[in-house]
């Protein structure tokens, strides 16, 4: 039973955000647009796995999760996690393609391209062996005694695994279900009437994504930014107030909500405290109390009277 649906990354619409607010001359404007590019692969990766999961029938009980996180000793994020009466199985999604080869000393995997292009990324199986660890630490501290299994999926026809040099399993993705499936050769180790448990246990305890602001997460300087209303056709920061219509020069595109969905944006990016003054510079708005009216529509969580008024994000 899928408990938990793939949906799309936050932290990469918020990445897009940031890098239209970013002058194209920022030092860290083309270390975000990569960044970006291989979010992007590795949530079409986890989407192409998922329409492979969300078609299974397994011939026992289990629940599916996408993005799950959880904190043990450290912060971790599993693409996949399925709970099953043998234990809970970890899958780390990776969607490189060309020829790949898994190194030891040091851990590494190599990509080679078909055009020759060589890169290096950090090896899958230490990530694998990592979060295994750490959830496996996250079961004993709720006093669990439930084994962790894990398998590393290539979600592209077109990864090709030339040798892997260790035990860890890996598959491509249409070779998950059966690689499931063999899991009833194993002991039953959780009864249905204990998974159910299990499940809002992790339910309980998933948190979101804790990386916002994101200037504060790259350190970058909220100064660097560029401020005013966004354009949601073309990216575009500047739309032009006509009336009370907003208007993109670049794309022509008109929006009579367009600030105040902008005004979300401030949470993602900036801080998680608003006041009417940073409002205000964020927009690109000289009044006070236009920018009352708009804050008042944005249902947030109101704190202090007066001059001492602030807004947050409502949990």
């Amino acid at each position: 039973m899928i408990i938990k649906k793939y949906a799309k990354s936050e932290q990469l619409k918020a990445m897009r955000l940031l890098l239209n607010r970013l002058p194209s001359k920022h030092p860290f404007y083309p270390k975000l647009a990569t960044e970006i590019q291989t979010t992007m692969a590795g949530d079409y990766g986890e989407e192409m796995v998922y329409r492979e999961l969300e078609r299974m029938r397994l011939p026992y009980n289990y629940f599916l999760l996408h993005k799950v996180m959880l904190r043990t000793e450290k912060l971790f994020e599993i693409d996949f996690l399925l709970l099953t009466p043998f234990g809970a199985v970890i899958l780390e999604i990776k969607n490189i393609i060309g020829l790949l080869e898994f190194k030891v000393n040091p851990s590494q995997l190599i990509q080679t391209k078909d055009n020759g292009e060589i890169k290096k990324y950090p090896c899958p199986v230490n990530q694998l062996n990592e979060y295994s660890y750490l959830l496996s630490n996250f079961f004993t501290h709720h006093n669990l005694t439930i084994p962790v299994f894990g398998a590393i999926v290539f979600a592209s026809k077109n990864s090709h695994v030339k040798t892997t040099n260790n035990d860890t399993t890996i598959l491509y993705k249409n070779e998950v279900y059966s690689f499931l499936r063999n899991l009833q050769n194993k002991s039953t180790i959780v009864p249905d009437s204990k998974l159910n448990q299990v499940k809002n246990l992790i339910l309980k305890h998933n948190s979101p994504f804790e990386f916002f602001p994101l200037t504060k997460h790259y350190s970058i300087e909220v100064s660097d930014l560029i401020s005013g209303v966004a354009c949601e056709g073309c990216g575009q920061v500047g739309m032009n107030k006509i009336k009370n219509i907003w208007y993109c020069t670049s794309c022509q595109y008109a929006d009579k909500y367009a600030s105040l969905k902008s005004l979300q944006h401030y949470f993602w990016l900036y801080d998680d405290i608003l006041t009417n003054k940073a409002c205000r510079k964020f927009l690109l708005l000289d009044s006070r109390y236009e920018v009352k009216r708009l804050l008042r529509k944005a249902n947030l969580l109101k704190l202090g009277k007066y001059k001492t008024t602030q807004y947050k994000k409502k949990n």
